[in-house]
This record gives C-alpha cells, sequence and structure tokens, in this order.
C-alpha cells in the first residue's frame, strides 16, 4: 500500500465503524417516521434530514477512499493484519490471558445483513409513499373534515382488480351528505374506492368531507382506518404499512435470534482460565469455500487439524501466508449447533504475532486434537490478543465501483425524501436505486465466489487431509 494509504487506515477503519452504526440507526430512524407519522413539519425534516446524513457519510467515505489513492484490497488486509500484530512478541511463548474484540466478526455481519435488507427497502418505500396528501382528501382535510357512516345509495362501475391477491373490487359510490345548518335535502356526491367485495345499496361506508364546503366532494371507504390515513396525510397505505411493518419486525427477529442461538464459537471466553487444549499449529492452507465448508488447515506436530471459520478463508491464508501460533480450545465448554448440527466446539487461533482467529473445530477434528494435545498448557498471566479483522477497513477495500453505486444510492435517497407531491418520477427513482444496488450487490458476490472457487480448482488451497 502506498503511503497515502497507509496513512488513511486509521481514519478509515473509526470512519467505517461510524458509517456502519449511523447509517443502520438513520435506515431505521428514516423508515419508523415514513411509515408510522403524519404528514408534519417534524416527519419532514426528520426524513430529509436522515437522508441527508446518508449523503454526508457517503461523500466522506467517498472522499477518504480517494485520498487514500483507492488502495487495493490485498494490500489493506496485509496492513490490517500489520496494524494488529504485536511487535514487541518475538517468539510463541505461552497463550495470552485475554482475547479481546472478537464480537466485531458477529457485529459486523449483523449490520451488514441489516443495513443491506434496509437498503434495498427503502427506496422502495419512499418510492410508492406519498411524501405529501394531495388532490380531495388534502383539501378536504384542510377545510375542516369530519368522518361519519352513511348509507349507500347508489353504486357503478364495479371493477375488480385482478393484480391483488384475494378480492378488491374498485366501486364509484353515491352517498347523501347531511347539510351543514341540519336543515334541507343534503348533497349527493360520488367517490371511488376499493372494496373486499362490491359495495351495495343499503350499506355503510366511511365518508370524509367538510361540512361547510360540500362542493369539494368526499372520499370515502369501507374501512374507518383507511379514511383516517388519507386525512391525516400518512405517507404509507394500511396495507403497506402492515407488509412493510412484519417485514421489518421479521428481521429485527432473525438478527435477533441468530444473536442468540448460533455462531458462539465467536464469542469464545474473553478471558482464558488455563483450563484448555493447547497446539502449536501453524497455517498451511484452506479447504472448502461457502457456508459450513470453510476452513483453515493447521500443521501440528502431531499432524494436520482444520478449523472452521465464519469469514472469508482464503483472504486469511492470502493475508498472513504460514503464520505460527497456538491451536486453543476448550473441549467440554462452548459447543453449539443445532439438533442436526453442525456440533462444533469453539476454538481460536492464537498467532505468535499478536493476533487470533475465532473458528470452531468439528467433532472428529476436536477428538483427534484432544488426542494429539495429551495435555493441558498454562496461559500466561497478562498479555492479550486482538482479533483479526480483515472487514475493518471496508471503506478501502470495498470494490471501487461499489463504493460509487453506494454514493448514487444515497442520491436516490435524498431524492425520493424531498416533501414534494407525488409524481411518476418517484417511483422510477425508486426502482433505480434498489435494481442497481441489488445487481452490483450480486455481480460482486458472484465475482467473488467464482474467484474462491477457481482458486481452490487450480490446487491453491489446504494441503492437508482430515485426520
Amino acid at each position: 500500500m502506498n503511503d497515502g494509504g497507509l496513512r488513511m487506515l486509521g481514519p478509515a477503519i473509526l470512519l467505517g465503524k461510524v458509517v456502519a452504526w449511523v447509517a443502520c440507526l438513520l435506515m431505521t430512524v428514516l423508515l419508523g417516521c415514513w411509515l408510522f407519522l403524519v404528514k408534519s413539519t417534524l416527519r419532514d425534516a426528520l426524513v430529509l434530514g436522515c437522508a441527508v446524513m446518508f449523503a454526508v457519510l457517503a461523500l466522506s467515505a467517498w472522499a477518504l477512499r480517494r485520498a487514500s489513492g483507492n488502495p487495493d484490497s490485498t494490500l489493506v488486509y496485509r496492513a490490517l493484519a500489520d496494524r494488529t500484530s504485536d511487535a514487541k512478541k518475538s517468539g510463541p511463548g505461552a497463550p495470552p490471558v485475554r482475547l479481546r474484540g472478537a464480537s466485531a466478526l458477529l457485529n459486523g455481519e449483523a449490520l451488514t445483513f441489516y443495513g443491506g435488507v434496509m437498503a434495498l427497502v427503502l427506496p422502495l418505500a419512499l418510492g410508492v409513499g406519498a411524501p405529501t396528501p394531495t388532490g380531495k382528501a388534502a383539501e378536504i382535510a384542510s377545510s375542516g373534515a369530519v368522518v361519519r357512516a352513511l348509507p349507500v345509495e347508489s353504486v357503478r362501475d364495479v371493477v375488480r382488480d385482478r393484480h391483488r391477491n384475494g378480492s378488491t373490487y374498485h366501486c364509484t359510490v353515491t352517498v347523501l351528505l347531511p347539510p351543514a345548518d341540519g336543515a334541507g335535502s343534503g348533497r349527493r356526491v360520488a367517490f371511488r374506492s376499493q372494496w373486499p367485495d362490491p359495495a351495495v345499496v343499503g350499506g355503510k361506508a366511511y365518508v370524509a368531507y367538510a361540512p361547510d364546503r360540500p362542493e369539494l366532494g368526499a372520499v370515502g371507504d369501507n374501512d374507518r382506518a383507511d379514511v383516517d390515513r388519507q386525512l391525516s396525510g400518512r405517507a404509507m397505505s394500511n396495507w403497506w404499512t402492515w407488509i412493510l411493518g412484519s417485514g421489518w419486525l421479521f428481521l429485527i427477529g432473525v438478527l435477533l435470534f441468530v444473536h442468540l442461538t448460533s455462531r458462539r464459537d465467536q464469542q469464545f471466553p474473553r478471558r482464558l482460565r488455563g483450563n484448555e487444549r493447547v497446539l502449536r499449529a501453524s497455517i498451511s492452507g484452506y479447504d472448502g469455500h461457502g457456508a459450513g465448508k470453510a476452513h483453515i488447515c493447521l500443521d501440528t506436530s502431531k499432524g494436520p487439524v482444520k478449523l472452521h471459520v465464519h469469514g472469508d478463508n482464503a483472504r486469511y491464508v492470502d493475508t498472513v501466508g504460514r503464520a505460527e501460533g497456538h491451536l486453543v480450545w476448550a473441549p467440554d465448554r462452548n459447543r453449539h449447533g443445532g439438533r442436526k448440527g453442525p456440533h462444533r466446539t469453539g476454538a481460536v487461533f492464537i498467532s505468535d504475532a499478536g493476533w487470533f482467529i475465532p473458528g470452531g473445530l468439528a467433532p472428529e477434528y476436536e477428538e483427534s486434537a484432544r488426542a494429539k494435545a495429551g495435555h493441558q498448557a498454562s496461559v500466561g498471566s497478562t498479555g492479550e490478543r486482538r482479533l483479526l479483522d480483515l472487514g475493518g477497513g471496508w471503506i478501502l477495500s470495498i470494490p471501487n465501483r461499489l463504493m460509487n453505486v453506494l454514493l448514487l444510492w444515497t442520491l436516490c435517497v435524498v431524492a425520493l425524501a424531498l416533501p414534494v407531491p407525488s409524481a411518476a418520477w418517484r417511483l422510477v427513482v425508486a426502482i433505480a436505486g434498489t435494481v442497481g444496488l441489488l445487481v452490483y450487490g450480486l455481480y460482486v458476490v458472484v465475482s467473488q465466489d467464482t474467484a474462491a472457487r477457481r482458486q481452490l480448482s487450480t490446487g491453491q488451497g489446504a494441503t492437508g487431509s482430515a485426520p
């Protein structure tokens, strides 16, 4: 990496953490305001303010990347490893008493998953919503609207909407508005609305109108809540609010479930007790690719062992080469896995250079490694190792085109957050922002997967074999 890139690594790590956490918070606030707040100056300020903050964060990341000279990702990973290493460590020594930073992997994955899903949903939510109440409902609301249940006098132009699930009918309904002063015959008005079944004469319709200005007409529906929504100026219909709100809660539930029930080996005890099994080991390569198959192969004095890791195993090996250190695990604690497995025992590879990689040992590897260790090694009374987090400098290591796509995405969000009347361009911008991010994100994932498989097929993976 050039000197500029090295100087910018520290700020890039700090800015990366700020951008990740703040962006997820901003997306949460923005979507919540858009779904549940009524039209007001506060809602407009919160929605537009969050969008502008997105743009500020994206521009800051883009500017820092440009200032660093757009370094190659491989150089960034090596610089991260050098930064994590402890220059004072000159020999193998004993395992340290403390491991620090393992939660960063799980936090990073959670933020990436949550932020990625929200980034796809947010433009579409802004595009299909209405930032300002318009048309007849807005005029009636500004003129002092009241809502009443009135009998249907006639129904015409009944059309079934076959593009929606279930029964949805569009009907033109006529009702008689009562006179404002209680005298006279009132005024007949017609409005068009959606009904789960065709409206019938004599049935009830919830109707909003302005008693002092009956010439404005009326808006109505068979559901009082939908009429209130039209008058209040909420951006989303009840149907869209329910769909997006339910999906949002489901997403949060999935993250909590994963955090509480899986990958507990990433939460390997921060403080070693001294009764762990220890083997001297060195990294010899990697084996497998994809969920459940990614291993780092370790050479030990007793034979080969494979450590399952949750990160990119090839990236670890390409960055640190044949690093030497200790394989540490506790056979009788920190097991995890569902009823059908995989049942792995939490383990860590602690390098002599001052960093560690968390992972897990499958039963056959753990039993073999236990027999090979044959004894328990004491840990040092002081000292600590830090997590080798190769994602910490993501601002410098992600593809340059992806950074540009993210910048364009934020511009789409800012345009959609402007409190201007709805128009056809809003949906076009929303689809462009979502599809562009999705397509390029899939392209990056497929490209990385293809490159990893090609590298494995050419024999650049692990040289070790199962014990």
